[in-house]
């Protein structure tokens, strides 16, 4: 099972994007994907505003800012150990 965690503001547009992107791209994987999201100010505080939102998949950083490319998604789904 892998792990996505998003970090920020459930309202962005941004943070909307990644979720759905990470979501759909699982699904169409058939895998199974645990979405964790922090939105908590005092969690929040730890980043830079400006890096907001950030999405890491098993702990690791794949999207801060901007939401990733599928293409990118779907590497990281497939190369990582089910």
């Amino acid at each position: 099972m892998f792990t996505a965690t998003l970090f920020g503001t459930p309202s962005c547009r941004r943070y909307q994007k990644m979720r759905k992107l990470v979501v759909e791209e699982a699904a169409r994987l058939d895998l199974s994907i645990q979405i964790e999201e922090i939105s908590e100010t005092a969690q929040l505080t730890q980043f830079n505003p400006l890096s907001l939102p950030r999405l890491y998949i098993n702990g690791n950083l794949v999207a801060s800012q901007n939401p990733p490319k599928v293409a990118q998604i779907t590497k990281i789904l497939t190369q990582e150990p089910r």
